[in-house]
């Protein structure tokens, strides 16, 4: 097993189950991407403060500006050999990686283009390296898929991590958004919830479910190959039920899968190419 396998089975078991139904050539490839992600991730949970973190994206950033990964580990090196085979633009990571230091303070969200954009650099951009890992050349329909995949899973996984963002002061929602519904950064972190924390959360889920309608439609235009890429979708809906079913306990306790039902729908989704 690689060491990007390796890190998806501990640090993302979703998207290792999902790795399993890509096809073989191109499954160890995505997973580096997808590993890299899912480091980059963490680095949040391991730092107590912001400049230990910048500096660890301030490393990724200059090894993928160098491309000289001498010494700079398995996983690394994984990763820098996909990008140079597949021709990825460095600039989509360093995009990325910038767009991460967010992660690592408690600043507001402005509004929700920047919100979109967000989810664009740190979600969708996966999405569209794996599309290309893949060999599609449908790059505008490639394009929108991701753009729409990653704000259907990124409001997704967000509504799951409300109560650990809510813990630890982090407002990854749009201040226009809270705004609409009455509410600001103070008041949506307070620990008294008001119905107005609840008509968000339904606002998000209803705004997930149009990008996962809309993607499906796309999807249905692109060959079986490169929905492969796209099999994560399939826990969407899933997650968006949980949410809306324990939209309270969503504030205040993690909202997670049960793993049996998510190896069903991954599953399911694989057999149905349609996510």
């Amino acid at each position: 097993m690689t060491e990007a396998l390796q890190t998806l089975r501990t640090l993302d078991p979703e998207r290792y189950i999902a790795c399993l139904y890509l096809p073989a050539g191109a499954r160890e490839d995505i997973a580096a991407l997808w590993a890299f992600d899912a480091e980059i991730a963490r680095i949040p949970t391991l730092v107590s403060e912001p400049m230990p973190g910048e500096i660890r994206i301030q490393w990724w950033r200059d090894l993928i500006k160098s491309g000289d990964n001498v010494d700079s580990g398995p996983l690394a090196a994984e990763l820098m050999q996909v990008i140079e085979t597949h021709n990825l633009p460095r600039k989509t990571f360093d995009n990325y990686l910038q767009a991460r230091i967010f992660d690592l303070y408690q600043d507001p969200m402005p509004d929700t283009g920047s919100f979109e954009g967000y989810l664009g650099e740190t979600v969708s951009i996966f999405f569209q390296h794996a599309g290309t890992v893949l060999g599609e050349d449908q790059r505008t329909l490639l394009a929108d898929a991701s753009g729409h995949a990653g704000m259907a899973v990124g409001i997704a996984r967000l509504l799951g991590r409300n109560a650990m963002h809510r813990a630890h002061g982090q407002v990854f929602l749009p201040h226009d958004m809270l705004e609409k519904h009455s509410l600001d950064r103070e008041t949506w972190l307070a620990s008294e919830v008001f119905e107005e924390h609840l008509e968000v959360i339904d606002e998000l889920v209803r705004t997930a479910r149009y990008h996962l309608t809309f993607v499906r439609s796309i999807l249905e235009q692109l060959p079986e190959k490169t929905r492969s890429a796209f099999l994560q979708l399939a826990l969407v809906e899933p997650m968006l039920g949980e949410v809306g079913a324990h939209r309270l306990r969503s504030l205040n306790r993690p909202i997670s899968i049960k793993p049996i039902k998510r190896h069903w729908h991954l599953l399911r989704g694989a057999m149905r190419q349609i996510p």
